[in-house]
């Protein structure tokens, strides 16, 4: 499973599914690269600043608040070992290093699935949404 995963990843983009709806909560012009090799990962975001934030339903205030802090902060990144749980279907990143500090020595579990050459990993309701580069 481990050489599914390896290699070079581009963001193709990030949702958020609201009931019926589709939500692009960084905006459609993110940019983003992910990387993993036999041992250990490293994910760089970087957000655009032009993001307008007022179209965030206040429902969402805590996606509201973290697009603000990375519209701000205008980079996310963080990097570590992996282990994947194949009978999960979940990938856990083991955080060394990070922009964000509180996020060191924590894990970030996604859930993941292949298809049609693109790999999603999510967190809850939000999807991101990867192409292998080449």
């Amino acid at each position: 499973m481990r050489n599914k995963f390896k290699g070079r990843w581009k963001l193709k983009e990030v949702i958020v599914k609201h009931g019926e709806s589709i939500i692009y909560p960084f905006g459609k012009d993110i940019r983003a690269i992910l990387f993993y090799d036999d041992e250990y990962m490293s994910v760089q975001i970087m957000m655009p600043h032009d993001l307008p934030l007022e179209h965030m339903p206040e429902k969402k205030i805590k996606l509201k608040d973290l697009a603000w802090a990375l519209k701000n902060l205008g980079y996310m990144g963080y990097f570590g070992k992996y282990e994947i749980d194949e009978e999960k279907q979940v990938i856990i990143h083991h955080v060394e290093g990070a922009i964000v500090q509180s996020l060191v020595g924590g894990k970030e579990v996604r859930k993941y699935r292949f298809e049609h050459g693109e790999m999603t990993l999510s967190a809850g309701p939000m999807e991101l949404t990867w192409i292998r580069e080449k």
